[in-house]
């Protein structure tokens, strides 16, 4: 066996070294090649993905035709869950709460709440609105849209749900109740004005009318109710702290910007659990001198016996 022999089997460990080792060198120079086409691939994936982001933050349409296409009547509720940087929670909430009572007509306002943050604690607030159907869509896009000054990224839509409850049958039955009692009190009325009542019958049936008209008065308490559910939408707007941020780092960054509050909680619960474990350390002392006094004596009881025991 010559030496270039020699070299290309131990470069290549075969005798058809020749062949496998333009088989490695082809493989090695696709490689450069498969590496190109996976970043673009992982490029368009991200872009896919962040497309998708995209999307599922911006709010969609909210129904508003159908409620008369099928003559339902429809009462809607939204519940929107907005993040933000913690130190954004209050400027949106301001800014929530100001839109609807001064900015948009016949909006308002049933619950308005804010929670600093304290310790390892998220600031977080919620407002809740009651509008007109025109003007859900626009106050939907203000509250999820970012404040001037910020960007596109610094507010997330995380989540969005709408609920719809038909109240066809009790808006129809408040109504078919309206109308009997109101037939009724027509026909008490009539028989009131009769001349040849008793004074006992006339009481009897001012008595009734009282009756009647507080039960039509509550009936169409109950029928306006329904009337302002349908007409109008409730829009629930709840702001948390810490889940605008998105990507593979997003948790270690959340937990960095709070480290300082971690860390002070932290100290207090280790601080917190000496504090209270000082009252039991003379228990545990005195009761570890006990175990070994008692030791003591059983060793020193055992000791004559084995020497009894030993020839």
């Amino acid at each position: 066996m010559n030496r270039g022999e020699a070299g290309r089997r131990g470069r290549c460990g075969f005798r058809t070294g020749s062949a496998r080792c333009r088989l490695l060198g082809l493989l090695l120079g696709l490689l450069p090649a498969l590496a190109l086409l996976a970043g673009c691939s992982d490029n368009r994936r991200e872009l896919r993905q962040g497309g998708e982001r995209a999307d599922a933050a911006a709010p969609a349409p909210f129904v508003s035709a159908a409620r008369e296409a099928n003559g339902a009547k429809l009462a809607y509720r939204h519940d929107l869950t907005v993040g933000l940087a913690p130190d954004r929670v209050a400027l949106h909430f301001a800014a929530a709460r100001d839109r609807c009572l001064n900015e948009t007509a016949g909006c308002t306002l049933l619950n308005a709440s804010i929670r600093d943050g304290g310790g390892t604690r998220q600031p977080q607030a919620q407002v809740q609105v009651r509008l007109p159907h025109a003007a859900v869509a626009p106050y939907v896009a203000f509250v999820t849209a970012p404040l001037p000054g910020e960007a596109a990224d610094d507010v997330a839509l995380i989540e969005q749900a709408t609920r719809a409850e038909d109240l066809t049958a009790a808006l129809a039955d408040t109504g078919r109740r309206l109308a009997q009692l109101n037939d009724y009190r027509t026909r008490l009325t009539a028989l009131a004005e009769k001349p040849d009542n008793r004074a006992e019958d006339l009481i009897k049936i001012a008595g009734e009318l009282a009756q009647v008209q507080s039960r039509i008065e509550e009936t169409e308490a109950t029928r306006r109710g329904l009337d302002e559910r349908v007409d109008t939408e409730i829009v629930t707007v709840a702001f948390r702290a810490g889940r605008a941020r998105a990507g593979a780092i997003a948790p270690v960054q959340e937990v960095w910007s709070r480290s300082g509050p971690i860390l002070g909680e932290s100290a207090a619960s280790a601080l917190r659990l000496t504090v209270a474990s000082l009252p039991w350390l003379p228990i545990v002392l005195i009761a570890a001198l006990l175990l070994r006094l008692v030791w003591r004596i059983r060793r020193r009881r055992a000791q004559p016996a084995r020497v009894r025991l030993e020839p």
